[in-house]
C-alpha cells in the first residue's frame, strides 16, 4: 500500500513464523502464526493479529491509523501543481525578465509569510502540536516552536 503524495510510507502485512522472526507474509510459506502492519517509515504495529484475510485486514487497518495524521497533514495535489506550476513560470520569467520575476517573487514572499503564520496559530488553536506543525513544515518541533512560538509575533 502507497500514495505518491507521501513518499516514503509504503504500508505491508509482516508474518510471525513459529521461530518469532518477522517476514514479508508472501515469504511466510504458509506458516504464519501471527500479521502485524509494518511501513516503510520505520513504524511497526504494535498488535498481532490470527493469520488469515481478517488478520490481514486487521493489519491493514493499524496502517491506516498510522497514516491518518500524515494524510491530515498533506497538502492537497492539485494545490501543489498549481504551485509547482507558479514556480516553474517564474523560473522562466528569470530567465528573460529578471526584474520582473523579482518582483513577482517579493509580492509572493509577502502573502506567504503571512499565511504562514496563520496557519500556524489556527494550527496551535485547533490543539495541533508543534512536533506536527513541525513535520508538516519539514522540519523539527523545536525549530516551528523557536520560529513561530514568540509573544510579540502576530501571524
Amino acid at each position: 500500500m502507497q500514495f505518491d503524495e507521501l513518499p516514503g510510507h509504503a504500508g505491508s502485512v509482516v508474518v510471525r513464523l513459529p521461530d518469532g522472526s518477522l517476514v514479508a507474509a508472501e515469504d511466510s510459506a504458509g506458516v504464519a502464526v501471527a500479521v502485524r502492519a509494518r511501513c516503510s517509515c520505520g513504524w511497526n504495529g504494535s498488535g498481532e493479529h490470527p493469520p488469515g484475510e481478517t488478520g490481514r485486514m486487521s493489519a491493514t487497518s493499524d496502517w491506516v491509523a498510522h497514516m491518518k495524521p500524515y494524510w491530515a497533514a498533506a497538502p492537497p495535489a492539485w494545490l501543489v501543481q498549481r504551485s509547482d506550476g507558479l514556480r516553474d513560470s517564474v523560473a522562466e520569467l528569470a530567465t528573460t525578465w529578471p526584474l520582473q520575476a523579482l518582483g513577482v517573487l517579493a509580492h509572493v514572499e509577502r502573502w506567504q509569510q503571512a499565511l504562514l503564520g496563520q496557519a500556524v496559530a489556527e494550527a496551535r488553536t485547533a490543539g495541533r502540536s508543534w512536533a506536527e506543525i513541525g513535520a508538516a513544515l519539514g522540519v523539527s518541533k523545536q525549530s516551528a516552536h523557536e520560529r513561530f512560538s514568540s509573544p510579540s509575533r502576530k501571524p
